[in-house]
């Protein structure tokens, strides 16, 4: 896209497009490659979170739905192990998850299935059902079972919450061409073909990422 009459540094705000002119050493058409660049590498990577938020969520709810024998599914039921209250310290760990499933049951029609309450729950459910707070309540009994015999909960977790946090740097429309992209890709890639294989291969098998890599604008790590 060309620079045309100065309207890209208002547009963008002044300060978010003099990051972009300092990585491009004040070259002002290259700095404008470079935010068009960040645009598509967002959008493509934003389309493998999707995917890989959509395999976590089915995962987690296939091994929970095997081990729950409560009464109601375990996402409804009030002994559930994400909606009954569990004290760590002074604090209930399922506060914030008890509210958001409320909350996503109201959005629902009463002959909605099931599988319309776990796409209505967003990352931030998902995300902290495997933190260590959790571990003996949901890891150990469950959760574990989603990825191969011998992965570590603290292993998980910390790949999941570097995941999350990209998520929502691309949901915000927040550069990232000074992040480590490679390294997002490929943990994007291993935590895909731990929940769902097939989709790992199908994600390392296209060219997208690759090709926007190797045209980046400037040179980035």
């Amino acid at each position: 896209m060309a620079l045309d009459d100065g309207w890209y540094e208002p547009y963008l705000g002044n300060e978010r497009f003099a990051r972009f002119l300092s990585a491009a050493h004040n070259d002002r058409s290259r700095a404008v490659a470079l935010v068009d660049w960040d645009r598509e590498m967002r959008g493509e990577l934003q389309k493998i979170l999707g995917e890989w938020e959509i395999a976590l969520r089915n995962a987690y709810d296939a091994v929970m739905s095997r081990w729950w024998i409560g009464p109601e599914h375990w996402l409804l039921d009030p002994m559930s192990p994400v909606r009954r209250p569990i004290m760590h310290g002074a604090e209930d760990v399922n506060k914030r998850s008890r509210e958001a499933i409320v909350r996503a049951v109201r959005r629902m029609r009463p002959d909605e299935p099931i599988g319309q309450l776990i796409s209505h729950l967003n990352l931030d459910f998902w995300r902290y059902l495997s933190v260590k707070a959790r571990e003996k309540s949901l890891w150990v009994p469950a959760l574990h079972r989603a990825f191969p015999r011998g992965t570590e909960r603290f292993d998980v977790d910390r790949q999941i919450d570097m995941l999350y946090r990209l998520r929502n740097r691309v949901a915000h429309h927040e550069p990232i061409f000074h992040k480590p992209i490679k390294t997002y890709v490929t943990s994007l890639v291993f935590s895909c073909e731990r929940i769902r294989p097939e989709l790992g291969s199908d994600i390392a098998a296209r060219d997208s990422i690759a090709r926007l890599w190797r045209d980046r604008p400037i040179d980035l790590r």
